[in-house]
């Protein structure tokens, strides 16, 4: 059991590692930026965007030219939206605030960590002054385990309720994301494609709803458990089952032989957010180079910025936003999975809680416990 400073691409962070994994977080933002098994070294599933990436506390105003906004300097993986998820409005943005607020390019800091031969503890976090909240997160892993457990807690420094959305901004990349072959899967029930045009090219419809896996396409249905092989952009909002107590999404590319699972509370988080970005984006940073699959559980079904969240109200009869109380703290757990497939791995069917444990049910009425 380890933790250790490490810079990868130029970018300070802390390495956690156990026997049979390894997890990257980083300094700028609080990325969850990189994770490997041991069995396979090479693979790292989450998106490293193909540019440049800078700590969010060098970005100056001339950077804009080469990276539009400062979230784009310095977003790698697993990013964290919070009091706002999506753009800000316009007072808001001319008081500063970009693209998923604070959270994503605060300054994180160790709060307390804590190494044995059969646990580590790795708690970190920042201030958010804007929104006037603090944020922790407690990254936890056990010896002989393909689990990371989080808990993650919010606290209101103001004396008012405080209305936020937030977002669990996951995002997979190359070589790891293989349109046709990368498989998506979750407990989704009814989907919503984004109320306005999202991207150009897209290959899904506007404002159109649709009941998962497959979102009405221009030309047909898509299986959208797939990331597309032609040139485009969208975003989709997908209603977790209401019946479930937890919620979960899988990637699994088993080319490489490689599953990646969250697992987290449905009430906390009722909304997948998958955006897909292949190439369709030609302005700087993207330059039409990048290819990224965002999985962003949410308790907001669109990044609309807090404002309109508030005004939407209700979605599929759902909340859009929530209250954090006058000096109070909510706490969310959630956990990361991760283990090695079979090329002939057709997905997953279910992910079920079990004691410290996830049942794993794949395709054919088999099953894998990752412990």
């Amino acid at each position: 059991m380890k933790i250790n400073s490490k810079q990868i691409r130029g970018r300070q962070g802390w390495m956690l590692e156990n026997d049979r994994m390894e997890i990257f977080l980083m300094a700028g933002g609080g990325n969850i930026a990189g994770l490997r098994l041991k069995e396979k070294i090479a693979v790292n599933p989450y998106w490293a965007p193909p540019w440049k990436s800078m700590e969010p506390w060098e970005y100056k105003e001339k950077d804009a030219k080469q990276y539009a906004i400062r979230l784009l300097a310095c977003i790698s993986g697993h990013n964290l939206c919070l009091s706002g998820f999506g753009d800000p409005s316009v007072e808001e943005a001319k008081c500063g605030l970009t693209c998923h607020y604070e959270a994503p390019v605060a300054r994180w800091s160790v709060i307390r960590k804590n190494v044995s031969a059969r646990r580590l503890d790795f708690e970190y976090g920042c201030k958010l002054p804007v929104a006037q909240m603090s944020f922790t997160r407690l990254v936890s892993m056990k010896a002989g385990s393909n689990i990371v457990s989080i808990r993650e807690t919010v606290e209101n420094m103001s004396r008012r309720d405080l209305p936020f959305t937030m977002c669990q901004h996951v995002t997979f990349g190359p070589p790891f994301v293989e349109p046709g072959v990368t498989i998506f899967d979750a407990p989704a029930t009814r989907g919503h494609t984004f109320p306005t045009r999202f991207a150009s090219p897209q290959r899904l419809k506007i404002d159109a709803e649709y009941r998962w896996p497959y979102g009405p396409g221009a030309g047909g249905r898509v299986d959208l458990r797939f990331h597309g092989r032609e040139r485009y952009g969208d975003y989709t909002a997908n209603l977790m089952d209401l019946k479930k107590e937890h919620a979960w999404f899988s990637a699994v590319n088993p080319r490489l032989g490689l599953m990646v699972a969250y697992v987290w509370r449905r009430a906390d988080f009722p909304w997948l957010g998958i955006w897909e970005e292949n190439r369709a984006r030609k302005a700087s940073p993207w330059k039409g180079k990048t290819t990224a699959r965002g999985m962003e559980f949410a308790n907001s079904p669109f990044p609309l910025g807090l404002r309109k969240a508030v005004d939407l109200g209700k979605f599929h009869g759902q909340r859009t936003y929530a209250w954090l109380p006058a000096r109070g703290n909510i706490t969310i757990d959630y956990s990361i999975l991760a283990g090695s497939v079979g090329r002939d791995c057709g997905g997953v069917k279910d992910i079920l809680p079990d004691g410290g444990k996830f049942n794993v049910k794949l395709p054919g009425n088999s099953r894998r416990i990752i412990t």
